[in-house]
């Protein structure tokens, strides 16, 4: 899923920012390790900010997402 499919199916019901409910599972299922990584980013955008994230929001929530990634390959080759 791309990161406005995932938008949309998170937002598919009422969602506080940073709230995981049915929809965001749903979406986080349907795609996979890809689809973790983008939604645990758009939550943490989302807590930091209070408010949801919008399809404008988007490079900012990427941004987020590569320091993620970034931090889980540094914390795995400390072993």
């Amino acid at each position: 899923m791309i990161y406005a499919e995932l938008i949309q199916a998170m937002n598919a019901g009422r969602r506080d920012p940073g709230g995981c409910t049915p929809p965001v599972v749903d979406a986080v299922r349907a795609g996979g390790e890809e689809a973790r990584l983008t939604v645990n980013a758009i939550l943490g955008w989302e807590i930091r900010h209070g408010r949801r994230a919008g399809p404008g929001d988007e490079s900012a929530v990427m941004e987020l997402r590569a320091g993620l990634v970034a931090g889980m390959g540094a914390a795995g080759a400390k072993g």
